[in-house]
């Protein structure tokens, strides 16, 4: 039996101070302790402006820090500590993200209403019922597309609906101005690997929008997983929402977490998002945390019987330990406890749903933040900095 020992080996306090700082900010709101804490951090001398700010980016956390300067006047000297320098950066990305998912809420509305008036049922997954749900804020989590479970018996009938919104199977050319079909090669690992169709777009010509992007799940778990959840059982357990200003679903709390749960494992440890520098990002741990906070004890019992019920022990606890390691306050020890396989072992690979299992060198804090790391699919030697 492995122990988890490498995921332990290195604390928040041993990474440098524009990661730190990062961390202190993903919060929906700060004590005035926090604030105090985010103060001294970014008045320390050692740190690193820019890459603190690639950091933020490259974890979609922009919109975040940037109503935290505003909100808390994180711009503004306060004693001996000198404000956030160039507040602008921070709080137009807070505004330029309201604009970007109010033009998305509006578009993707349509959609809702499409699949309403032809009888498609659906559920919506992440994104807007996150963002209007959990962070009550349209501004705070960048949406990058529409995600939906649909029944793979109703596929035929949304497909049509999309159709005729002007959707259609492929990714954005080069020149911004048109859809093209995906590569053989896309098409082939979709097939194979995902239990989703292949992603529908039709282009935004927006500067803050390039393109609009539907993409319908069937089911939650990954075809190799070894694990099954199908829309149609999820969508039986659905709840009523209101979303995007319209009428829709989402799963039911137990299946919405570990949905949350599922696609991080996917994301964290399939080579096809390693290497596209999509596999690990704050605002993932972020997303499962806020849900996961609101969870009584009684939540908690449902969620471990439903995890139980399709055999994803292993699937929920890779999410839930490593988002401990970030938000302890959100996982409950005993969550945990119920939940650890024997051999955990498995924490530190990468790869196994691609049949290329290998293992990281790094601790996990430190390569969540190294950006360093993706070298064809495996661990590089770039140091974080």
């Amino acid at each position: 039996m492995a122990s988890e020992n490498t995921a332990d080996a290195m604390t928040v306090q041993d990474l440098p101070a524009h990661y730190r700082l990062l961390l202190e900010l993903a919060r929906l709101r700060l004590s005035a302790e926090q604030v105090a804490e985010v103060r001294a951090l970014a008045n320390r001398p050692d740190l690193d402006w820019g890459a603190f700010l690639e950091a933020a980016a490259r974890h979609k956390m922009l919109p975040m820090i940037g109503r935290h300067v505003d909100r808390y006047r994180l711009d503004r000297k306060s004693g001996d500590s000198a404000g956030f320098p160039y507040p602008w950066v921070f709080t137009t990305a807070y505004l330029g993200n309201r604009a970007r998912n109010l033009a998305l809420a509006d578009e993707f509305g349509r959609v809702f209403d499409e699949l309403n008036a032809a009888g498609v049922r659906f559920a919506v997954r992440k994104g807007f019922s996150l963002g209007e749900g959990e962070y009550h804020d349209p501004a705070l989590r960048r949406i990058a597309d529409l995600d939906v479970l649909v029944d793979r018996a109703d596929a035929p009938a949304a497909d049509k609906v999309l159709t005729k919104l002007g959707y259609t199977q492929g990714r954005l050319a080069e020149d911004g101005e048109r859809i093209e079909p995906y590569s053989r090669e896309t098409q082939m690992f979709w097939r194979i690997n995902l239990s989703n169709q292949l992603p529908y777009r039709k282009t935004a010509s927006r500067p803050d929008v390039s393109d609009f992007n539907v993409d319908i799940c069937h089911d939650i778990f990954q075809k190799k997983s070894g694990v099954s959840a199908g829309a149609a059982e999820l969508l039986d357990r659905a709840v009523p929402a209101v979303l995007c200003g319209t009428a829709a679903t989402v799963p039911a709390a137990d299946d919405r977490l570990l949905d949350l749960c599922s696609h991080l494992h996917k994301e964290a440890t399939s080579l096809h998002f390693i290497e596209d520098r999509q596999d690990l990002q704050l605002s993932k741990f972020l997303d499962l945390s806020l849900v996961a906070e609101a969870y009584r004890a009684e939540d908690w019992e449902r969620f471990l019987d439903r995890v139980r019920s399709f055999g994803a022990e292993p699937i929920a606890y890779y999410a839930l330990y490593f988002t401990a390691q970030l938000f302890p306050e959100a996982i409950p020890a005993l969550v945990l406890d119920a939940l650890r396989p024997e051999d955990t072992d498995y924490l530190e690979q990468y790869g196994s749903l691609d049949g290329q299992t290998a293992r990281w060198q790094e601790p996990f804090l430190a390569r969540l933040f190294n950006s360093g790391r993706h070298t064809a699919g495996t661990v590089s030697n770039v140091p974080l900095r």
